[in-house]
Protein backbone atom coordinates (compact mmCIF):
# COMPACT_ATOMS: atom_id res chain seq x y z
CA UNK A 1 0.00 0.00 0.00
CA UNK A 2 2.69 2.34 1.19
CA UNK A 3 4.89 2.05 -1.78
CA UNK A 4 1.34 2.73 -4.01
CA UNK A 5 0.21 5.93 -2.44
CA UNK A 6 3.72 7.05 -2.80
CA UNK A 7 4.18 6.46 -6.44
CA UNK A 8 0.66 8.26 -6.99
CA UNK A 9 1.89 10.88 -4.80
CA UNK A 10 4.96 12.03 -6.03
CA UNK A 11 3.30 11.39 -9.88
CA UNK A 12 0.91 14.16 -8.54
CA UNK A 13 4.13 16.22 -7.37
CA UNK A 14 5.92 15.77 -10.42
CA UNK A 15 2.77 16.97 -12.51
CA UNK A 16 2.44 19.97 -10.08
CA UNK A 17 5.93 20.92 -10.67
CA UNK A 18 5.51 20.73 -14.45
CA UNK A 19 2.47 23.30 -14.55
CA UNK A 20 3.61 25.49 -12.02
CA UNK A 21 6.70 27.85 -12.51
CA UNK A 22 6.28 29.55 -9.11
CA UNK A 23 7.15 25.95 -7.26
CA UNK A 24 10.55 25.72 -9.59
CA UNK A 25 11.30 29.17 -9.01
CA UNK A 26 11.09 27.74 -4.92
CA UNK A 27 12.93 25.17 -5.42
CA UNK A 28 15.62 25.70 -7.77
CA UNK A 29 16.16 29.00 -4.71
CA UNK A 30 15.97 26.68 -1.97
CA UNK A 31 19.09 24.20 -3.69
CA UNK A 32 21.25 27.24 -3.84
CA UNK A 33 21.22 27.82 -0.11
CA UNK A 34 21.88 23.88 0.51
CA UNK A 35 17.91 22.65 1.04
CA UNK A 36 18.64 19.54 -1.24
CA UNK A 37 15.41 16.86 -0.28
CA UNK A 38 12.41 19.09 0.33
CA UNK A 39 9.45 17.93 2.98
CA UNK A 40 6.31 18.39 1.48
CA UNK A 41 3.59 18.65 4.49
CA UNK A 42 0.18 18.30 2.21
CA UNK A 43 -1.72 18.63 -1.05
CA UNK A 44 -5.36 19.62 -1.21
CA UNK A 45 -7.92 18.09 -3.46
CA UNK A 46 -11.30 19.94 -4.24
CA UNK A 47 -14.18 17.99 -5.92
CA UNK A 48 -17.68 19.11 -6.82
CA UNK A 49 -20.68 17.50 -4.90
CA UNK A 50 -22.27 14.77 -7.02
CA UNK A 51 -24.09 11.43 -7.52
CA UNK A 52 -20.40 10.13 -8.16
CA UNK A 53 -17.74 12.79 -7.07
CA UNK A 54 -17.23 14.70 -3.82
CA UNK A 55 -15.28 14.18 -0.70
CA UNK A 56 -16.63 11.00 0.03
CA UNK A 57 -15.30 9.53 -3.46
CA UNK A 58 -12.09 11.43 -2.85
CA UNK A 59 -11.52 9.17 0.71
CA UNK A 60 -12.09 6.16 -0.34
CA UNK A 61 -9.78 6.44 -2.69
CA UNK A 62 -7.08 7.30 -0.15
CA UNK A 63 -8.45 5.00 2.50
CA UNK A 64 -7.88 1.83 -0.20
CA UNK A 65 -4.45 3.00 -0.62
CA UNK A 66 -3.62 2.52 3.23
CA UNK A 67 -4.72 5.99 5.00
CA UNK A 68 -7.00 7.22 7.63
CA UNK A 69 -8.96 10.28 8.40
CA UNK A 70 -7.74 12.09 11.34
CA UNK A 71 -9.85 15.59 11.53
CA UNK A 72 -12.17 17.62 9.59
CA UNK A 73 -13.38 20.93 8.87
CA UNK A 74 -15.88 23.27 7.24
CA UNK A 75 -15.70 26.73 5.75
CA UNK A 76 -18.85 28.43 6.20
CA UNK A 77 -18.14 31.09 3.83
CA UNK A 78 -17.28 29.19 1.36
CA UNK A 79 -19.70 25.83 1.97
CA UNK A 80 -16.89 23.65 1.93
CA UNK A 81 -16.36 20.88 4.27
CA UNK A 82 -12.67 19.27 4.20
CA UNK A 83 -11.10 16.36 5.60
CA UNK A 84 -7.27 15.25 6.13
CA UNK A 85 -5.80 12.14 5.98
CA UNK A 86 -2.49 10.48 6.20
CA UNK A 87 -0.92 7.07 5.89
CA UNK A 88 -2.08 4.39 8.84
CA UNK A 89 1.49 4.00 10.39
CA UNK A 90 1.98 7.65 10.52
CA UNK A 91 2.39 8.37 14.25
CA UNK A 92 6.28 6.04 13.97
CA UNK A 93 7.73 7.84 10.81
CA UNK A 94 10.18 10.12 10.83
CA UNK A 95 8.86 13.59 9.80
CA UNK A 96 11.36 14.26 7.57
CA UNK A 97 10.22 10.99 5.65
CA UNK A 98 7.01 10.78 6.72
CA UNK A 99 4.32 11.24 3.64
CA UNK A 100 2.43 14.23 3.05
CA UNK A 101 -1.15 14.09 4.13
CA UNK A 102 -3.88 14.71 2.10
CA UNK A 103 -6.61 17.45 2.57
CA UNK A 104 -9.76 16.46 0.88
CA UNK A 105 -12.56 18.58 0.34
CA UNK A 106 -15.96 19.49 -1.56
CA UNK A 107 -19.33 22.14 -1.01
CA UNK A 108 -22.70 21.76 0.47
CA UNK A 109 -25.27 21.68 -2.28
CA UNK A 110 -28.16 22.64 0.05
CA UNK A 111 -25.85 26.15 1.24
CA UNK A 112 -25.67 26.97 -2.36
CA UNK A 113 -28.34 29.38 -3.60
CA UNK A 114 -30.54 27.75 -6.38
CA UNK A 115 -29.02 29.34 -9.56
CA UNK A 116 -25.84 27.83 -8.68
CA UNK A 117 -27.08 24.58 -7.06
CA UNK A 118 -28.30 23.91 -10.62
CA UNK A 119 -25.38 24.50 -12.33
CA UNK A 120 -23.21 22.76 -9.75
CA UNK A 121 -25.24 19.60 -10.37
CA UNK A 122 -25.66 19.66 -13.73
CA UNK A 123 -22.04 19.35 -14.45
CA UNK A 124 -21.31 17.09 -11.59
CA UNK A 125 -23.85 14.95 -12.47
CA UNK A 126 -22.13 14.37 -15.76
CA UNK A 127 -18.64 13.34 -14.09
CA UNK A 128 -18.21 8.99 -14.79
CA UNK A 129 -18.72 6.52 -11.91
CA UNK A 130 -15.26 6.02 -10.10
CA UNK A 131 -14.07 2.08 -11.01
CA UNK A 132 -13.98 0.01 -8.11
CA UNK A 133 -10.61 1.08 -6.35
CA UNK A 134 -9.73 -3.29 -5.40
CA UNK A 135 -9.71 -3.72 -8.99
CA UNK A 136 -7.50 -0.80 -9.64
CA UNK A 137 -5.04 -2.01 -6.78
CA UNK A 138 -5.44 -5.37 -9.04
CA UNK A 139 -3.82 -3.44 -12.13
CA UNK A 140 -0.34 -2.92 -12.78
CA UNK A 141 1.43 -0.02 -11.17
CA UNK A 142 1.24 2.15 -14.83
CA UNK A 143 -2.10 1.53 -15.28
CA UNK A 144 -3.03 2.92 -12.17
CA UNK A 145 -0.64 6.04 -12.27
CA UNK A 146 -1.89 6.87 -15.64
CA UNK A 147 -5.67 6.49 -14.22
CA UNK A 148 -5.60 8.30 -11.15
CA UNK A 149 -3.35 11.25 -13.26
CA UNK A 150 -6.35 11.73 -15.14
CA UNK A 151 -8.49 11.81 -12.74
CA UNK A 152 -6.68 14.18 -10.41
CA UNK A 153 -5.16 16.27 -13.30
CA UNK A 154 -8.79 17.82 -13.63
CA UNK A 155 -12.56 17.42 -14.55
CA UNK A 156 -14.36 14.46 -16.33
CA UNK A 157 -17.32 17.51 -16.82
CA UNK A 158 -17.65 19.74 -19.38
CA UNK A 159 -16.42 23.27 -19.36
CA UNK A 160 -19.49 25.45 -18.19
CA UNK A 161 -20.62 28.71 -20.43
CA UNK A 162 -18.84 32.12 -19.47
CA UNK A 163 -22.64 33.40 -17.66
CA UNK A 164 -22.84 30.22 -16.06
CA UNK A 165 -18.82 30.05 -14.49
CA UNK A 166 -20.08 33.96 -13.38
CA UNK A 167 -22.90 32.97 -11.64
CA UNK A 168 -20.83 30.68 -9.81
CA UNK A 169 -17.86 33.06 -9.70
CA UNK A 170 -20.53 35.77 -8.05
CA UNK A 171 -21.64 33.37 -5.30
CA UNK A 172 -18.27 31.88 -4.57
CA UNK A 173 -15.08 32.06 -6.03
CA UNK A 174 -13.58 28.42 -4.84
CA UNK A 175 -16.46 27.01 -6.01
CA UNK A 176 -15.95 28.26 -9.81
CA UNK A 177 -12.11 27.25 -9.52
CA UNK A 178 -13.21 23.86 -8.70
CA UNK A 179 -15.68 23.59 -11.55
CA UNK A 180 -13.41 24.79 -14.23
CA UNK A 181 -10.46 23.29 -13.17
CA UNK A 182 -11.86 20.34 -11.32
CA UNK A 183 -9.37 17.52 -8.73
CA UNK A 184 -5.76 18.81 -9.88
CA UNK A 185 -4.47 19.85 -6.63
CA UNK A 186 -4.75 23.46 -5.82
CA UNK A 187 -1.33 23.74 -4.02
CA UNK A 188 1.81 21.37 -2.27
CA UNK A 189 3.14 22.75 0.75
CA UNK A 190 5.93 22.98 1.96
CA UNK A 191 7.33 21.81 5.63
CA UNK A 192 9.46 24.92 6.30
CA UNK A 193 10.20 23.38 9.63
CA UNK A 194 12.25 20.41 8.83
CA UNK A 195 14.35 22.16 5.84
CA UNK A 196 17.83 21.69 6.22
CA UNK A 197 19.97 23.53 6.11
CA UNK A 198 17.55 25.04 9.11
CA UNK A 199 15.74 28.10 9.87
CA UNK A 200 14.81 29.32 13.51
CA UNK A 201 10.89 30.12 12.71
CA UNK A 202 8.32 30.50 9.16
CA UNK A 203 8.99 34.64 9.74
CA UNK A 204 13.11 33.74 9.68
CA UNK A 205 11.97 31.28 6.56
CA UNK A 206 9.82 34.86 5.02
CA UNK A 207 12.25 37.32 5.73
CA UNK A 208 15.19 36.16 4.86
CA UNK A 209 14.33 33.78 1.98
CA UNK A 210 10.88 34.03 0.45
CA UNK A 211 10.53 37.32 0.43
CA UNK A 212 13.63 37.84 -2.02
CA UNK A 213 12.16 36.00 -5.02
CA UNK A 214 10.22 37.59 -7.13
CA UNK A 215 7.33 36.02 -6.19
CA UNK A 216 3.35 37.14 -5.25
CA UNK A 217 2.47 36.92 -1.71
CA UNK A 218 -1.20 35.92 -0.21
CA UNK A 219 -1.84 38.57 1.75
CA UNK A 220 1.34 40.46 0.81
CA UNK A 221 3.49 37.31 3.21
CA UNK A 222 1.34 37.89 5.99
CA UNK A 223 1.59 34.92 8.57
CA UNK A 224 -1.19 32.92 9.66
CA UNK A 225 -1.17 31.07 13.30
CA UNK A 226 1.67 30.68 15.73
CA UNK A 227 3.18 29.03 18.47
CA UNK A 228 0.03 29.52 20.06
CA UNK A 229 -2.05 27.50 17.64
CA UNK A 230 0.58 25.08 16.86
CA UNK A 231 0.69 25.85 13.13
CA UNK A 232 1.80 28.89 11.00
CA UNK A 233 1.53 29.18 7.63
CA UNK A 234 1.61 31.42 4.44
CA UNK A 235 1.89 30.89 1.00
CA UNK A 236 2.09 32.39 -2.58
CA UNK A 237 -0.60 33.88 -4.74
CA UNK A 238 -1.77 31.89 -7.71
CA UNK A 239 -0.91 33.60 -10.62
CA UNK A 240 -3.36 34.25 -13.72
CA UNK A 241 -4.05 31.62 -16.64
CA UNK A 242 -6.66 32.07 -19.73
CA UNK A 243 -9.34 29.16 -19.71
CA UNK A 244 -11.08 29.41 -23.59
CA UNK A 245 -14.98 27.97 -22.55
CA UNK A 246 -17.25 27.81 -25.64
CA UNK A 247 -18.53 31.00 -25.77
CA UNK A 248 -15.31 33.26 -25.09
CA UNK A 249 -11.92 33.46 -22.49
CA UNK A 250 -12.10 33.83 -18.77
CA UNK A 251 -8.71 34.33 -16.80
CA UNK A 252 -8.62 32.41 -13.43
CA UNK A 253 -5.91 31.76 -11.04
CA UNK A 254 -4.07 28.78 -10.66
CA UNK A 255 -2.23 26.90 -8.58
CA UNK A 256 -0.31 27.54 -5.65
CA UNK A 257 2.63 27.22 -3.15
CA UNK A 258 2.26 27.16 0.70
CA UNK A 259 4.65 27.13 3.54
CA UNK A 260 3.87 25.67 7.18
CA UNK A 261 5.54 25.86 10.41
CA UNK A 262 4.64 22.87 12.45
CA UNK A 263 5.23 23.58 16.08
CA UNK A 264 6.56 20.65 18.62
CA UNK A 265 3.79 19.14 20.96
CA UNK A 266 4.42 20.44 24.40
CA UNK A 267 7.17 18.90 26.59
CA UNK A 268 8.91 17.51 23.04
CA UNK A 269 12.01 18.87 23.64
CA UNK A 270 14.14 16.69 20.48
CA UNK A 271 11.31 16.62 17.75
CA UNK A 272 12.24 13.40 15.39
CA UNK A 273 8.85 11.45 14.97
CA UNK A 274 5.89 12.87 12.77
CA UNK A 275 3.69 12.55 15.61
CA UNK A 276 5.80 14.97 17.87
CA UNK A 277 4.92 17.93 15.86
CA UNK A 278 1.27 19.40 16.01
CA UNK A 279 -0.44 17.45 12.55
CA UNK A 280 -3.85 19.35 12.39
CA UNK A 281 -5.41 21.93 10.49
CA UNK A 282 -7.43 24.76 11.86
CA UNK A 283 -10.66 26.13 9.41
CA UNK A 284 -10.29 30.24 10.27
CA UNK A 285 -6.35 29.71 8.75
CA UNK A 286 -7.35 27.52 6.22
CA UNK A 287 -10.08 29.66 5.11
CA UNK A 288 -7.35 32.60 4.68
CA UNK A 289 -4.74 30.24 1.96
CA UNK A 290 -6.98 28.76 0.08
CA UNK A 291 -8.25 32.97 -0.80
CA UNK A 292 -4.60 32.38 -2.79
CA UNK A 293 -6.87 30.42 -5.53
CA UNK A 294 -9.16 32.95 -5.94
CA UNK A 295 -6.87 36.88 -5.02
CA UNK A 296 -4.37 36.88 -8.31
CA UNK A 297 -0.76 37.07 -8.13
Amino acid sequence: MSFMLNNLIQHLWEKFKKDNAQINLILAALQKIGCQNIPIDHFAIIDLPGPHTGIFVLKEIFANFGCQQRGQGYLPSKQNDFIWMAEKDCETQLATTALPQMVLADFRLDELSEKVRHIIWKYSQQAQPLPKVKYLKQASTPTINHFFLNYFGGRDWPLPTRKEFQTVHEFNELLAWVLIFGRKPNHFTISTHLLKPTFNSISEFLELFLLKLPLPLNENGLIHGGALQGIAQCSTRAEMTSIKLSDGTIELPNQFVEFVWRYPKNFVLRPTLWSDYYTDFLPQQANQVIKSVYLAG
